[in-house]
């Protein structure tokens, strides 16, 4: 008899071994093995068991036998060799790589089963009124999805104790995902009296005694609930009935920075569906993704908001102060002026404030210097950039569908001949918050610093949330991490970076990222934001924050030009100094995907898109979107688009569900 085995390693095949007489009736599919890989002893999976005339040998000149069974039982219950098939499918990744997601972190040698911990004394859980129907759903214990919207974001820490306290009868487990391990000392602390002695926590930074310590806790039953980043999706457990995800929009739960590729809120709807268990995806602005499941049925959606006081009760707390700036009446000018005056008086006052810009360079933008007129994008949408081509000319460029054309001569609205670019990064506003408050103390956030120094970014971050620098200009990363005590003015100098970039995911971000600095804004605090697009229809949902009309708007407009949830998106981009090379290879792909458009098949292509700058760059770069009418068909396309044949000196870049479109 043989065993097909699967190693985690960057290979698109599996292995046969030869099974040992005494190890054929033990040996079954989802068992770890030690078998010889090359010239040492590597840890496996069997795929499956068949008879030696079964097995297709070529290639195979002598045939290995397998060292030893690791285990006589799989480690999960769940069929953990079709979700990592799923995965390979659904992001492309090598299957091996996709199942060693699951079982990496397991010992060689599983721990001894520990005895079953004494329940400490717990504390029940308050339970917020908004929550009742929610936790009644939760405790029928019937299998399913459901979407918690939250508000604000910062009662999780009453939520969550009260949602996994109804969930977990008996010798049930909860699983918790994080987007940041910062989230976990809070929330652990909130879980702990609840279930005392019985929280684990799960990540990157774990020693790996403690590593071993928590993966043994969750597959042996010793936690009842596990707090992990996104890598805890894979983590084995003894009875895992509930998986919750905390914040599900974040893009930190895409895995795209090596393989295998996946995002966990997926891995976990899929997971948890297998185990027959309970799938909550959290957040107060939820994905354009998760909201069309609600809206499809695939998700049962809970509002837990806190409910408005009604007439004879308190009068509810007014929010935060939006004001949206149309930088058209204010041509040629970083801080318009109401910002700028808002600015003087906050630092003069005392308070503290908080400066967005777009990036850390600045990406030009067309504007009519007299009326302020931008040129939008007929076909999908956002603002044109301009971009100067390798011989002098000019030219209008959408970055999200790659349509050009030519740079106006006059403006279609006024008529005028004098065009300027638009744009502000964060050195740039540093600058010019440095003029305007000359003695006032300036700290900068953003993507320049974080690879700087790890030191330097702290340093920035904890001057600003220790009240010690009055201004914080960063990008949208400062929002996840801040907390400063005098806070009392937010501002977006350059929101059209966001709205008018290739990304279809912008408006929704944009909006997130909004709701996100004005979360921290106390009830007089003010929130400016300015932009050249003042009529997009994401500023008129920003009064009181109504994400759910704004939500609806957006799936629309998704559905129009038929992006996620209605289609999957797989890019494709080609890289070479030899640009004839490059024409070639893309030739061959379009034709390898010739099948995509044919009766009944609402698929497409967009593209070739130039990313931005490769007209100063020696190689030539570009990339096309397929919009897939089906997860089937976007597997497809993936496996047509990895097996395309090689061409020298042509680089192939293939990504499923991007988040990155330069």
């Amino acid at each position: 008899m043989l065993a097909e085995i699967s190693f985690p390693i960057p290979l698109l095949r599996t292995f046969y071994y030869l099974l040992p007489e005494e190890l054929e009736l033990k040996a079954a599919p989802g068992l770890r093995v030690l078998a010889p890989l090359g010239k040492r002893e590597a840890m496996g999976m069997i795929i499956r068991v068949l008879p030696e005339k079964d097995a297709d040998l070529t290639g195979f000149k002598e045939l290995k036998t397998i060292a030893r069974l690791l285990e006589e039982d799989p480690l999960f219950p769940e069929d953990a060799l079709a979700l990592a098939r799923w995965i390979a499918g659904r992001w492309g990744s090598p299957p091996g790589l996709c199942l060693g997601a699951f079982y990496s972190h397991a010992p060689k040698e599983l721990p001894a089963p520990a005895r079953a911990p004494q329940p400490g004394l717990s504390v029940p859980p308050p339970t917020p009124p908004e929550l009742d129907k929610f936790l009644e759903t939760l405790s029928a214990g019937t299998s399913g999805a459901y979407l918690l919207r939250l508000a604000p974001l910062e009662r999780r820490e009453l939520v969550y104790p009260a949602v996994f306290s109804a969930a977990l009868g008996g010798g049930a487990q909860g699983l918790l995902l994080v987007p940041d391990l910062s989230f976990i000392p809070a929330l652990a602390a909130a879980l702990e009296p609840v279930f005392p002695g019985r929280i684990g926590v799960w990540h990157a930074r774990l020693t790996p005694k403690k590593r071993a310590e928590a993966w043994a806790g969750a597959f042996g039953g010793k936690y009842k609930v596990m707090i992990a980043t996104r890598s805890g999706v894979f983590l084995a457990f003894k009875d895992l009935r509930l998986g919750l995800i905390d914040g599900e929009h974040e893009e930190i739960y895409r895995q795209e920075e090596a393989e295998p590729f996946y995002h966990a809120r997926e891995v976990l709807l899929r997971r948890m569906k297998a185990l027959g268990g309970r799938a909550v995806l959290a957040s107060p602005c939820p994905s354009i993704e998760t909201w069309g499941g609600a809206a499809s049925g695939e998700l049962l959606r809970f509002d837990a908001v806190p409910p408005v006081p009604g007439p004879e009760g308190p009068a509810p707390a007014e929010g935060p102060g939006v004001k949206v700036l149309d930088m058209a009446e204010y041509p040629g000018d970083i801080l318009a002026r109401p910002l700028a005056d808002s600015l003087r008086r906050v630092i003069a006052a005392g308070g503290q404030a908080l400066v967005i810009a777009g990036r850390k360079g600045y990406a030009s933008r067309l504007f009519c210097a007299s009326c302020g007129w931008m040129k939008r994008c007929q076909s999908c949408g956002p603002g044109m950039t301009l971009v100067k081509l390798a011989d002098g000319t000019r030219q209008l460029l959408c970055r999200r569908c790659g349509k050009k054309e030519p740079k106006p001569e006059t403006c279609p609205k006024c008529g005028g001949r004098v065009f300027r670019d638009y744009g502000t990064g964060t050195q740039k506003a540093q600058e010019a918050i440095s003029k305007l408050l000359p003695s006032a103390k300036i700290a900068r956030f953003d993507g320049d610093v974080l690879r700087g120094s790890l030191k330097a970014m702290r340093s920035e971050l904890e001057s600003f949330s220790k009240g010690g620098a009055d201004v914080l200009v960063g990008t949208r990363i400062a929002l996840r991490e801040l907390g400063a005590p005098r806070l009392e003015l937010a501002a977006f100098i350059d929101a059209d970076a966001d709205l008018s970039s290739a990304d279809f995911r912008a408006s929704e971000k944009a909006f997130q990222s909004f709701y996100g600095a004005w979360r921290l804004l106390g009830a007089k605090g003010e929130l400016f934001i300015q932009t050249r697009e003042a009529s997009h229809y994401v500023f008129s949902r920003l009064s009181g924050m109504d994400y759910p009309s704004f939500a609806d708007g957006e799936l629309a407009a998704r559905k129009d030009f038929f992006y996620p949830p209605f289609s999957h998106i797989v890019k494709v981009r080609f890289a070479s100094f030899d640009r004839s090379a490059l024409d070639a290879a893309a030739s061959v792909f379009l034709k390898a995907l010739s099948f995509l458009g044919g009766p009944g098949d609402a698929s497409e292509i967009l593209g070739p898109v130039t990313p931005p700058g490769e007209e100063k760059r020696r190689f030539h770069s570009e990339y096309y979107l397929i919009k897939a009418a089906s997860e089937r068909t976007a597997a497809l396309c993936l496996e047509k688009a990895r097996t395309l044949p090689e061409r020298r000196g042509v680089k192939y870049f293939i990504e499923a569900d991007p988040y990155g479109f330069y």
